[in-house]
């Protein structure tokens, strides 16, 4: 871990990482090993490759502490298959089942289009179909 790195509660790492400085790593995510972070790795995500993105939930660790997946499924559906853009995407969490997760998701990721901030790392790239 570089410095100024901050951790919140709960978050897993596994081995050989790198984390740059001033990255926030969010509550209950897992980072994989062998993993490059050099932003903000959001909460309940599961995060791994270099360069990082996230590749899902971390459901096997929300599932152990109990946390309700539901509404943290829709907006991972809404953050990384929709096609929205952030904002766009965060907008739409007014339209979910309020939760604590949820806000706390919310939270994370306005602060990370802060200007002093590194930003959000994206999700997986979507495979584009040829045509045929």
């Amino acid at each position: 871990l570089a410095g100024h790195v901050y951790v919140e509660s709960g978050a897993r790492f596994s081995g050989l990482i790198g984390v740059h400085q001033f990255v926030r790593v969010g509550r209950m995510a897992m980072i994989g090993g062998m993993s490059r972070i050099e932003r903000d790795v959001p909460p309940y995500m599961l995060v791994e490759g270099n360069p990082a993105r996230v590749r899902s939930l971390n459901l096997i660790g929300l599932k152990r502490a109990g946390v309700e997946l539901t509404a943290l499924k829709k907006a991972f559906r809404l953050l990384y298959r929709s096609g929205l853009t952030l904002n766009e995407a965060i907008a739409q969490f007014d339209l979910l089942p309020d939760s604590e997760p949820l806000h706390h998701l919310r939270q994370f990721l306005e602060q990370t289009q802060l200007p002093d901030r590194r930003g959000v790392i994206p999700g997986k790239r979507a495979k584009v179909r040829s045509e045929e």
